[in-house]
């Protein structure tokens, strides 16, 4: 499903230790550690892992497809008994419906041999600001104690950050780690499959170091008033995201290879209550393309 669905508000390596870990004292250590700070211990690459995904549109495939070509993982697409409409106003009811009766959907394949994996990569799109319906189907199916659980997911303009909480609060004896996400806009677009390589690499990296999420923010500078420039990279960054209702109030910036923005906004989105949230923009070097919303995130 295309951006139209709007409600699509939208780790060397964090494979899972295998029976290899026993036999180094140094790496039980370090993953008992890792555990307790819940982080993620990236281990040498022997140990078994699956990419477990439902994908709406085919933007979550191809990025589980990424994922399982550089961790040489398994993987389980989840098929839904039922496929969800092919119309918007249809899928935004039935998915509503699902989430405020917690009766979800059937699963052709909701049972995985989870005893053969150390790590599973979970993937999902994004729908009503986290994971898709199907997940809960999948998480109340399978037992995660004990696994290392890698979240990422694709989405209309956010829900990477919401949805890897909820998932740390489903499933609380897993090792959840941080969320990995792009948008549908960006996987999507010509070169997209190359970009989430790229980000997903630099993921693998981040989970290697234990970096958290606050560790991550600590390149940008201070939040201040918006220049001309800022400005500028916030239209250019949200001019297809009119629905969200986003107000820039102030921001902060990280050089990289280009510009990252973090803007404090206030969000009105779809009319609904008026909220404060944070929007990532990146705007590469001059030349290179315009300004790209990263993602929206509460």
């Amino acid at each position: 499903m295309s951006h139209s669905l709007k409600f699509t508000l939208a780790v060397s390596t964090v494979f899972a230790a295998s029976a290899m870990f026993s036999a180094c004292n140094k790496q039980e250590a370090a993953l008992s550690k890792s555990l307790s700070e819940g982080g993620a211990e990236v281990a040498a690459q022997t140990s078994k892992s699956v990419v477990v995904y439902f994908s709406q549109t085919g933007a979550t495939k191809k990025l589980a497809q990424v994922i399982k070509e550089a961790r040489h993982a398994d993987d389980f697409e989840l098929l839904l008994v039922k496929p969800f409409p092919s119309t918007y106003d249809s899928t935004i009811a039935e998915v509503r419906a699902e989430r405020e009766s917690k009766q979800w959907p059937a699963l052709v394949n909701a049972k995985l041999n989870v005893d053969k994996y150390d790590t599973v990569f979970l993937g999902y799109p994004i729908m009503f600001g986290t994971f898709t319906p199907p997940i809960y189907t999948f998480l109340e199916a399978n037992d995660l104690s004990g696994k290392v659980v890698v979240p990422f997911c694709t989405y209309g303009s956010g829900g990477r950050k919401a949805s890897s909480e909820e998932l740390k609060t489903l499933e609380p004896n897993a090792n959840v780690t941080l969320a990995y996400g792009i948008s549908n806009k960006r996987i999507n677009a010509e070169g997209g499959v190359e970009t989430a390589k790229a980000e997903v690499a630099a993921f693998f990296g981040n989970l290697e170091t234990g970096a958290t999420e606050e560790m991550l923010m600590g390149g940008f500078s201070e939040q201040r008033p918006l220049t001309a420039e800022d400005s500028a990279a916030f239209a250019e960054g949200t001019k297809d995201y009119a629905y969200l209702g986003l107000k820039p109030l102030s921001v902060s910036s990280q050089v990289v290879a280009g510009m990252n923005y973090l803007f404090v906004c206030e969000m009105n989105a779809f009319g609904g209550p008026t909220v404060q949230t944070n929007v990532k923009i990146f705007k590469p070097l001059p030349g290179r393309g315009e300004a790209q919303l990263i993602g929206v995130e509460k």
